[in-house]
């Protein structure tokens, strides 16, 4: 099997498709994914183009959401620690909480931490798993 990872600008093609010539490029690529030669999103990825889909392109929190929900459907694709984005993404839903924040606590979670220590008052209160630094 082959992986190739995909950067965020390829993302950001697929969701806001602002230009067609290289949309044109990232749907050719992504029609040759298959489970011989799979895509891999990273979080990294994922973090960089949820601040660009708010930053750079107005999206909202849950516009963004549900843009990068959508990447962890796409066939020939594997996501970076899928059940714990699947779960950030959730939490931006229930709790309007910030996707990097949510993400942080899910991973650190994920790796076994009680929890999380945050000097963002709002994190503290909005991400279960995140504790205020007091």
């Amino acid at each position: 099997m082959n992986k190739l990872g995909i950067d965020t600008t390829v993302l950001l093609r697929l969701i806001v498709d602002d230009d067609e010539e290289q949309r044109k490029l990232v749907v050719g690529f992504g029609s040759k994914l298959n489970n011989e030669h799979r895509g891999v999103i990273t979080l990294v990825a994922l973090l960089e183009a949820d601040w660009a889909l708010r930053s750079q392109f107005g999206f909202s929190r849950q516009q963004s959401s549900e843009a990068l929900r959508k990447l962890t459907h796409i066939r020939g694709v594997d996501v970076e620690c899928h059940d714990v984005v699947v779960r950030a993404l959730l939490l931006v839903d229930e709790a309007n909480a910030d996707f990097a924040d949510a993400l942080i606590a899910e991973r650190s979670a994920d790796l076994g931490c009680l929890h999380t220590v945050t000097l963002d008052q709002k994190a503290a209160k909005k991400v279960p798993g995140m504790e205020l630094l007091a």
